[in-house]
């Protein structure tokens, strides 16, 4: 394996990796029991200054282990019973008795949320104070869901890792920046099979969960269900219910881990569920398949990279239906070609479409993504592109993504500061 594709492998095996419950909350979870785990003993406050998007976009999704929503429950969930090691699946030992402890810690006043909704840094952060009966400790997690930067416990210092909040948001550094859609072609068609044998985990896992909402298991919202009921044996129907499953049962905290994409369990579902229908649809081989998962995960984690880890723009429709549209070329039969003039075609449709929060809802943006995604491969397939340098098109779809990124990050930090100050005013009281 030479270093390129070293490096991506490691990149893949980094971003692509199971979530419990939606990364929002789940953050949350983890910071706090990050700082209660430093200190050990029994909580009795804790409190949590978050970054606006974290603060103001995960009020209305559910958490594993409980049927109550909120930033609080999160909070108090980790710091009585989180497993800090876990990570991301960090409340996978919750029981019904610690739902009942950490709901009535959330109501006694002693769980505390402070949105920082002041500066206009955009990215994740998150800073936690957990007191105890032994103690006081603390824990800062930055840029990523589980970057923890900085842990003590009682004034004695356990981890930490030299941070600036701003800079760390810059991901122009990150090995991801200097790779674009030839690298991730060449990798997903060239490398052996057994180094992406892993994504078999992601297809298992990902179609397990949305079939919950098929078979009854998961209430979801009734999205994938009426889908499902009009799709006629349509590739592309079918592949928007399978995906809107995977979402809604995620969303009402079905306690099934997901295979996530760049620390976001949606936005894996997104990048996965319509490549495994089409797969099947299309009678494909497994081969076949889990090369345009690689391909799509790489696309997809690039994308977030340009856009920014936490971003303006929804990462289930801007990024993961980028990783879709080059999945779909490859499942099609197309070159790399093809997947620059699907990636292209793609863009023109969901340039722009905001983050409002996690919620059942997203089930719907992202099914409407990833149907577009796969017409446009479509056409792609048939010599049909956007023509370039038009609007927010560039000569390739590097430079378009480019574009994209750019915008994201800096063009739309007003209206996002904006959007967030909204829904806290909307949301104030529910918790």
């Amino acid at each position: 394996m030479n270093e390129k594709w070293r490096e991506l492998h490691e990149i893949l095996k980094k971003e692509v990796v199971p979530a419990l419950g939606c990364t929002g909350p789940t953050a949350v979870s983890y910071v706090a029991a990050e700082a209660a785990t430093a200190v050990g003993g029994t909580p009795i406050k804790v409190e949590v200054k978050v970054d606006r998007h974290i603060g103001t976009k995960n009020s209305d999704v559910g958490i594993p282990g409980t049927t109550v929503v909120g930033l609080k429950m999160a909070a108090a969930l980790g710091a009585l019973a989180g497993d800090a090691a876990a990570g991301l699946e960090v409340l996978h030992n919750v029981t019904p008795e610690d739902e009942k402890r950490a709901l009535e810690f959330a109501k006694s006043g002693n769980v505390i949320i402070d949105v920082d909704l002041e500066t206009d840094i955009l990215g994740l952060f998150m800073d936690c104070t957990v007191t105890t009966d032994k103690g006081v400790g603390r824990a800062v997690v930055v840029k990523t869901h589980t970057g923890l930067v900085y842990r003590e416990a009682n004034g004695v210092v356990q981890v930490d890792k030299p941070y600036d909040r701003r800079a760390s948001m810059n991901e122009t550094h990150d090995a991801m920046a200097h790779y674009g859609v030839k690298d991730f072609y060449e990798f997903a068609t060239g490398i052996p099979l057994e180094e992406i044998a892993f994504l078999k985990e992601a297809v298992t896992m990902n179609k397990t969960i949305a079939q919950t909402i098929f078979d009854g298991t998961a209430k979801g919202a009734g999205f994938a269900v009426s889908m499902m009921k009009r799709a006629d044996n349509n590739m592309i129907r079918k592949a928007k219910a399978l995906t809107s499953a995977g979402a809604e049962a995620r969303m009402e905290g079905f306690s099934l881990p997901v295979m996530s994409c760049a620390t976001s369990g949606n936005v894996g579902l997104t990048a996965s569920l319509p490549l495994i229908s089409m797969a099947e649809d299309l009678n494909a081989s497994e081969e076949q398949l889990l090369r345009a998962l690689a391909m799509s995960f790489l696309m997809t984690i690039c994308v977030k990279n340009r856009i920014g880890r936490v971003s303006s723009m929804c990462a289930c429709v801007t990024a993961a239906s980028q990783g879709v549209a080059a999945g779909a070329s490859m499942l099609l039969g197309g070159d790399l070609a093809c997947i620059d003039r699907a990636i292209n075609n793609t863009v023109v449709n969901i340039f722009g479409v905001v983050c409002d929060g996690a919620r059942l809802a997203c089930a719907l943006k992202l099914s409407s993504a990833i149907g577009i995604a796969i017409e446009c491969a479509m056409m792609a397939k048939d010599d049909v592109m956007t023509p370039a340098d038009q609007g927010i098109v560039g000569s390739d779809a590097d430079d378009t993504l480019n574009f994209m990124g750019d915008f994201a990050q800096h063009g739309m930090a007003g209206s996002d500061l904006a959007l967030c100050k909204a829904l806290y005013k909307k949301n104030e009281g529910k918790e």
